[in-house]
């Protein structure tokens, strides 16, 4: 076996530094996304991926690389976490997931054409965010702070209905996307916690579910006409682990010393061309 079979699979489309180049700047943007900085940059991993990898692989090759993050997430917030909110929105993304498995079987069995559905359902949901996100960005300036808590004071804490409803969206999404996080965080953000517990109860949650999600898609791999999860897959991840490491590590790092405003503007922007480059090539 050659040494370019352990790093890069055959299924893989442009050239080696392309692919290096897209997979990596994927790892890291999740890493500091998980570490906090930069509010959900780890968004346009998947679509990165799927730049220069079949999307089934490209799912399949991500979610080893979620779970890495999230350990290491969770060794600088051992204890910080909030189960309230953990648990409002645990039964809703269990039965998402669920969900996300069955429309991952239906899209197995039919081929190219599921390639393409899934490809176009991750640019779509990649356009989705970006214009949540330009909406929050220019509708911020012009909302004064009681505009933005009412009379009544600050927003109360949702309820069970809420985490519940949230949680089944997130868990269609992880499974269909690993694009979890921007409807996760809504959920986590309403709750007003700090940010070292908002970091914290995230990590926890985040790595429970993608654990979770590896039965499922063994599941959906055996039940439609390839697998996802296989020893290739991971054997094409092991040398994207350590990068985990220094993305939630600077992640860390650049949480305490600067803001992600700026960057976070810049990866949105890229978001939005690359949903939209995928929606165009899926159409």
């Amino acid at each position: 076996m050659s040494p370019s079979a352990w790093l890069i699979p055959d299924a893989a489309n442009g050239s080696p530094i392309l692919y290096f180049f897209l997979i990596s700047a994927g790892v890291l943007l999740t890493g500091f996304s998980k570490a906090g900085f930069g509010g959900g940059l780890g968004i346009l991993a998947t679509p990165l991926f799927m730049q220069v990898l079949p999307p089934r692989l490209a799912l399949a090759m991500m979610l080893p690389v979620l779970i890495v993050c999230d350990l290491f997430t969770l060794r600088h917030f051992p204890r910080e976490w909030d189960r309230v909110s953990f648990f409002r929105i645990a039964g809703g993304m269990a039965a998402g997931i669920l969900m996300g498995t069955l429309a991952l079987v239906l899209l197995g069995s039919v081929g190219t054409a599921g390639d393409r559905t899934l490809k176009l359902f991750v640019g779509g949901l990649s356009l989705v965010f970006c214009a949540m996100k330009f909406r929050e960005w220019f509708g911020r300036s012009s909302r004064s702070d009681s505009e933005q808590n009412g009379p009544g004071g600050p927003p109360k804490r949702p309820g069970w209905l809420t985490g519940t409803l949230l949680g089944v969206l997130g868990g269609i999404a992880t499974m269909l996307a690993h694009a979890a996080g921007q409807i996760v965080g809504v959920h986590f953000l309403s709750h007003r916690l700090s940010p070292s517990v908002f970091v914290g109860t995230t990590a926890r949650f985040y790595l429970t579910f993608n654990t979770l999600k590896i039965p499922f898609f063994l599941l959906a791999g055996a039940l439609s006409r390839e697998p996802y999860l296989t020893l290739d897959t991971l054997r094409w991840n092991l040398w994207m682990f350590p990068l985990c490491g220094v993305g939630v590590a600077a992640g860390a790092w650049l949480n305490r010393r600067m803001k992600g405003a700026l960057f976070t503007r810049i990866v949105y922007g890229l978001l939005f061309v690359t949903g939209l480059r995928m929606v165009w090539t899926a159409w």
